[in-house]
C-alpha cells in the first residue's frame, strides 16, 4: 500500500465518523507553512501545545508528513495529554506556491478522532492557509497564517468553530537536520486559543531518520 492510499484511507475513515459518530470538539493546530516536503522526503515532528483557556491545559503530539506530489503533502498525527487520545490526518494542497514576491496559498482538510474521560471527540477541519519565505543572517524564517473552520458533533449538539492561527518556522544551515516552529491560536468562536511550538526532522526515504 502506497503512503498516499494510506493517508487517503485514513482520512476517508474519519470524514465517515464525522457523519455517524455522536461526539465532542478537539484540540486543534496548524503547526505548517504551505511548504510541501520534496519527492522522497518525510518529516516526522513532535509539538508540545498549551491551552490559554477553557480551563488550561498540555497536549503532546507526534507527526508523520509525506509529500504526494509538488502541491500536495499528508500528515499523520498523533498524540496525548489534556485530551487524553488524539489521532488525525490531514491533507495540505498548495495551489500557489510561495514564488518571487507571491506568497504561498494553500488549503488544508483533516479529520480528528479524540477521547477525554468518557468523552468521544471527533471534528471535521477545514483551512485556509498562508506563508512567505523570508531570508536572513540567522536562517530562514516562513511565517504563515491560517484560518480554520472546525466542524464539531458532540452527544449534545453540533455546532461548528473558527479559529485564526499565526506562526512561523526556522530554518538553518548550522541545523540542518531539524528545524523549528512556533504558533499562537487565537479562539473566534466555539473553539480554544493556544499556544504550541514544533522541532521536525526532515529525512530522505532512501537513507532513513538517522
Amino acid at each position: 500500500m502506497s503512503i498516499k492510499h494510506l493517508f487517503t484511507g485514513i482520512l476517508s475513515s474519519l470524514l465517515l465518523s464525522a457523519v455517524t459518530s455522536s461526539v465532542a470538539e478537539a484540540y486543534l493546530s496548524m503547526s505548517e507553512s504551505t511548504e510541501i516536503p520534496r519527492a522522497a522526503d518525510y518529516q516526522v515532528g513532535v509539538e508540545p501545545q498549551f491551552l490559554t483557556d477553557n480551563g488550561g491545559g498540555t497536549n503532546i503530539t507526534g507527526f508523520f508528513d509525506a509529500p504526494f506530489d509538488d502541491a500536495t503533502s499528508g500528515r499523520l498525527w498523533l498524540g496525548a495529554g489534556t485530551i487524553d487520545f488524539n489521532v488525525g490526518a490531514t491533507v495540505k494542497y498548495v495551489p500557489f506556491p510561495d514564488v518571487d514576491n507571491q506568497p504561498g496559498i494553500g488549503f488544508r482538510a483533516g479529520g480528528f478522532f479524540a477521547r477525554k474521560s468518557s468523552l468521544n471527540i471527533l471534528t471535521l477541519q477545514l483551512a485556509t492557509l498562508f506563508s512567505k519565505k523570508v531570508e536572513t543572517g540567522s536562517g530562514l524564517w516562513i511565517p504563515y497564517a491560517a484560518v480554520a473552520l472546525d466542524l464539531t458533533n458532540t452527544k449534545d449538539r453540533d455546532f461548528t468553530g473558527s479559529q485564526v492561527m499565526f506562526g512561523t518556522e526556522f530554518k538553518t544551515s548550522e541545523l540542518p537536520s531539524m528545524y523549528f516552529g512556533a504558533e499562537v491560536g487565537l479562539n473566534l468562536s466555539e473553539t480554544f486559543s493556544y499556544i504550541a511550538g514544533t522541532v521536525t526532522f526532515p529525512f530522505d526515504s532512501s537513507k532513513g531518520l538517522f
